[in-house]
């Protein structure tokens, strides 16, 4: 009898609780270890920063993504549940994951990886030794055949070195130090930086502070949670039809005009140097109402501090500063393994479709979700470790080296034309689209329609959910049809919980189903 083949797994949060799944459902034999005491990753809230084991959560987090756009792809979240979740409702639903699918079994918590290296046999058998420490008692080696690294790319917080910082008397801070807004009472904050969690953070001292104001170099666009109809954002922009067959130019200009209703953003002084979908965004629904009541103001890129403020590049100052909170991201480390297997610079990981190093003979260790997204992470994770331990299998065979490493360095080119400089923001959907094309769970049109029309129209015409990546291929999900056509029937357009049920009629679905015939019959006749 064969001995199933074994997998460590760096981190217990979104990414790596989705490797473990995937490594049960391909026979293999996971082990996942994680530092904090539960699973959960970034997602577990602890306001006590000093102990370095807290996650990256502040109180009042809320998911940037919605709940169709940020599950696993067959296990969808409550249906009473809002469009967007906070913290505690996420960690809840990826506790419910867990032990839905028994996997905490394999998780070792209160354990931290102290060091991954090949093992003695590696050029024979392209297998690791992982050390392993848990709190309290003496490192444990192991050695496993494969390794998925998970532990997310919120690791180490980037402030960027400024100008007599040393001689600030205030206080500096990263957002990943955040937690309420209490401690900035009657204070008066500087936030720099263009991130999510800058603008959430500028918003929510504004409250309390004295005084905030916002540090931006090149300005970004902001989006409100819900659109049209009361339709989430990232609902209404991500879908098959509009990224197939609508302009660009025409969604932006569409979508633009929405963000734009009573809203300057040039006035109020974070218009963006770029166009829309190609510069930075805030997911936020409150920023605009503090500008204007003057809650927050707008101030261009900071240049050198001073003693009790800072110049900014226009040559003007801020003084009487308590606090500066940096919003500046974050460097993507993995601190157990050496760079010359897993590399910490961007430039030099080369990580094909962002997780297998094209340098080492063995394609034996993959690099889960280190990377931001413009789409849920959580999905994109997902299929990244379906994909991975396929390879791992030998079911998918990668390219020879020189494809991979062109496929990398046009992926590079692709989002610096994009954002005019170079930048890590990876199109979540394409990529999830790739992965699942080999690993032959995509969801094509086509054998779709042959067999249920109106859920091949669906697909095409409803947001993209991960869902759709469970009708066809191996390990295909019976539920998966109901969460597809669900995600568009029961939409939620009330808050609360409440959810307004909008029936499609017969004579709907007839008109659906013309349009869906007439945009093929469009694409065939091109």
């Amino acid at each position: 009898m064969a001995v199933s083949k074994t997998v460590a797994i760096v981190g217990a949060g979104p990414c790596g609780l989705g490797a473990v799944k995937t490594c049960l459902e391909e026979g293999l034999v996971p082990t996942a270890f994680d530092k904090f005491k539960s699973i959960g990753g970034m997602w577990n809230y602890d306001p006590d920063t000093s102990k370095g084991t807290s996650g990256r959560t502040y109180r009042s987090l809320v998911t940037n993504s919605c709940t169709i756009k940020s599950c696993y792809s067959d296990f969808p979240f409550p249906k009473d549940a809002p469009p967007f979740v906070p913290h505690k409702t996420y960690l809840k639903y990826l506790n419910d994951y867990a032990d839905h699918f028994k996997l905490r079994g394999y998780i070792q918590l209160d354990t931290t990886v102290v060091k991954i290296e090949p093992a003695e046999d590696y050029d024979v058998t392209g297998r690791w030794i992982v050390r392993t420490q848990k709190r309290g008692e003496e490192t444990v080696s192991q050695t496993f055949d494969y390794v998925m690294i998970c532990s997310g790319f919120f690791t180490d917080p980037f402030i960027p070195k400024v100008e007599g910082d040393e001689i600030f008397e205030g206080e500096i801070l990263h957002t990943a130090q955040y937690r309420t807004d209490e401690p900035f009472k009657d204070k008066t904050v500087l936030v720099i930086g263009e991130s999510l969690s800058a603008a959430d953070i500028a918003v929510e001292t504004s409250i309390s502070a004295d005084q905030v104001y916002l540090s931006v170099r090149h300005g970004f666009w902001v989006f409100p949670r819900r659109t049209y109809g009361g339709m989430p954002y990232d609902a209404f922009l991500q879908r098959r039809v509009t990224m197939s067959i609508v302009p660009t130019w025409l969604l932006r200009y569409v979508f633009q005009l929405f963000l734009e209703i009573g809203i300057d953003h040039q006035a109020t002084g974070i218009k963006p140097e770029r166009r829309l979908f190609e510069e930075n965004f805030a997911v936020n629904d409150l920023i605009f109402t503090q500008i204007t009541c003057g809650k927050i103001r707008i101030r261009p890129g900071i240049k050198r501090f001073l003693t009790n403020g800072v110049e900014f590049e226009d040559g003007t100052r801020l003084e009487g500063l308590d606090v500066v909170v940096f919003g500046t991201g974050y460097n993507v480390k993995t601190p157990y393994i050496d760079d010359s297997l897993v590399s910490d610079d961007i430039q030099t990981r080369n990580l094909y479709k962002y997780a297998i190093p094209i340098n080492l003979p063995h394609p034996t260790i993959a690099c889960i979700g280190l990377f931001p997204t413009d789409s849920g992470f959580t999905p994109v994770g997902e299929q990244q470790s379906r994909w991975a331990v396929r390879i791992f299998k030998g079911l998918i065979t990668l390219p020879p080296v020189k494809k991979m490493e062109e496929d990398i360095r046009e992926k590079e080119t692709d989002l610096c034309n994009r954002y005019g400089r170079p930048k890590l923001m990876v199109p979540g959907i394409p990529l999830t689209d790739e992965l699942t094309q080999d690993i032959g769970c995509y969801p094509n049109l086509a054998k779709i329609f042959l067999t249920d029309p109106w859920l091949a129209v669906m697909v095409f015409l409803a947001p993209v959910t991960p869902f759709t990546y469970r009708i066809l291929g191996p390990h295909s999900w019976p539920g998966a049809r109901d969460a597809v056509l669900g995600c568009c029937d029961s939409f939620t357009s009330g808050i609360g919980g409440n959810k307004t049920t909008r029936p499609a009629s017969s004579h709907y679905k007839y008109l659906i189903v013309a349009l869906f015939i007439l945009l093929i019959g469009m694409q065939l006749w091109k």
